[in-house]
């Protein structure tokens, strides 16, 4: 499914979700694979999200 992980400045940068996950929304970038990125969620959950549903923090 996801095949091609690109590895970018991003990951493993802290992140909000734009419009929260059952809840919860501050997480960490775990994958990049382009136009799509996985994100370790503070309540333990990795979900996929497109690039412009996530607010990434330097």
């Amino acid at each position: 499914m996801y095949e091609y992980e690109e590895s970018t400045e991003i990951i493993g940068s802290y992140c909000s979700l734009v419009v929260p996950y059952r809840g919860c929304s501050d997480g960490t970038v775990v994958g990049d694979y382009g136009i799509e990125l996985v994100v370790h969620l503070a309540n333990g959950k990795e979900i996929v999200v497109y690039r412009d549903e996530v607010i990434i923090y330097d």
